[in-house]
């Protein structure tokens, strides 16, 4: 099958110069190569295009019109491919994402200088939740989630992993004592955190002997929002359990006070989703590949237990 571009190359080339040998060069093709390339696009269009002589080549009426045409479809194509490797360059568009509010605002939003200082052209659309979001059906690029995932089809990279604490407020141990054991929590108060994706309240899981045991804690609050949460910890309200990275400020100033450090918990694992597509838009790769530098370099979003 003739490669029809590629003619229409060759053709303009042998116009211009008033040479095939000329125009072969240009393009590293021998002056044979060329002129079957012509022939055969003369073929196929049932038209004559060059006037050919031992000495010289001119372009005939139909060939002028051809040529002309030829010149408009080369430099959009030339256009079109400019602009591609401008986009590979420096990505640009809208990126939708999805990410829990106090991941955005503790690491996401204090970074974003940077991001846009490397990539002024790309616009993002921020939605906070911590609920499990349909990325096709909500129209979002990516999403980031922390526990563990669904097998939900999405392409999901591990971009680190959140220690967990339990803790109090100074006042709440002052009243109630302090837990020596996951057993003593059923003579405690704990703030309850419920899921946004089920609707329930989470229970409590600890690490005994080795392995995950769970345990349900009597509260006089339940909240479904992570700053309301540490809120209610630091007002007394009850035992917390949330992510050190979150809670280490207000551990540092005494606000709260770490417990049952022999008993930990697992940590949970950040992720940042993504559809399956093996054609993923340049600005979304850049900035999946951006999130994930931005959590490698704190260490308390890279915690082994």
């Amino acid at each position: 099958m003739m490669d029809r571009f590629l003619a229409m190359k060759v053709f303009a080339r042998v116009v211009e110069s008033g040479s095939f040998t000329k125009a072969a060069e240009t393009l590293q093709l021998t002056a044979p190569q060329a002129s079957r390339i012509i022939q055969a696009l003369e073929a196929h269009l049932g038209a004559r295009l060059l006037n050919r002589t031992t000495r010289s080549v001119s372009v005939t009426e139909d060939g002028e019109r051809y040529y002309q045409r030829s010149l408009r479809v080369l430099a959009e194509v030339d256009e079109m491919e400019s602009e591609l490797t401008h986009a590979r360059l420096s990505p640009k568009g809208k990126i939708k994402v999805n990410m829990p509010a106090l991941i955005a605002k503790t690491s996401i939003i204090p970074a974003l200088p940077e991001f846009f200082a490397t990539y002024p052209d790309i616009e993002i659309e921020m939605g906070l939740s911590d609920r499990q979001v349909d990325i096709v059906e909500e129209g979002v690029d990516c999403v980031i989630r922390t526990g563990e995932l669904d097998d939900s089809g999405l392409v999901a990279r591990r971009i680190g992993n959140m220690g967990r604490v339990t803790c109090a407020a100074p006042t709440y141990l002052d009243k109630y004592g302090e837990p020596t054991s996951p057993d003593d929590l059923s003579e405690h108060i704990g703030v309850n955190y419920v899921s946004s994706n089920t609707g329930r309240v989470r229970s409590w899981d600890f690490q005994v002997n080795g392995k995950t045991e769970l345990f349900d804690m009597k509260s006089m609050i339940a909240v479904n929002e992570v700053g309301a949460y540490v809120a209610c910890g630091l007002q007394g309200l009850g035992i917390v359990k949330g992510t050190r990275f979150i809670l280490e400020p207000y551990l540092a100033s005494g606000a709260l006070r770490e417990i049952l450090k022999d008993y930990p918990s697992i940590p949970r694992p950040i992720s940042i989703l993504y559809s399956p597509n093996r054609q993923l838009p340049h600005r979304i790769r850049v900035f999946v590949d951006w999130v994930a530098a931005v959590f490698a370099r704190e260490p308390l979003l890279q915690c082994e237990r």
